[in-house]
């Protein structure tokens, strides 16, 4: 999944470091606050010309989370 992918790696970008992220892994374990998440979400919306409801982002707790979004946007 190519947009995922992207996101994990924006993620990685943001955090300044390389980490082997797990699906159940938050965005607070990884130091992402709800700025930095929408920030991410939209530069994934502009590469894959996706939209995400602000509802849908609210609800992203997890990598999981963010995964089955993007699944169930390009699908």
């Amino acid at each position: 999944m190519e947009a995922y992918e992207y996101m994990l790696t924006l993620i990685e970008n943001k955090t300044g470091h390389s980490i082997s992220i797990h699906p159940e892994t938050t965005m607070k374990d990884l130091g992402i606050d709800s700025l930095d998440l929408v920030e991410l979400i939209l530069k994934v919306e502009e590469k894959y010309n996706l939209t995400f409801a602000d509802e849908e982002l609210l609800q992203l707790k997890t990598i999981k989370d963010v995964e089955n979004l993007i699944r169930n946007k390009t699908l």
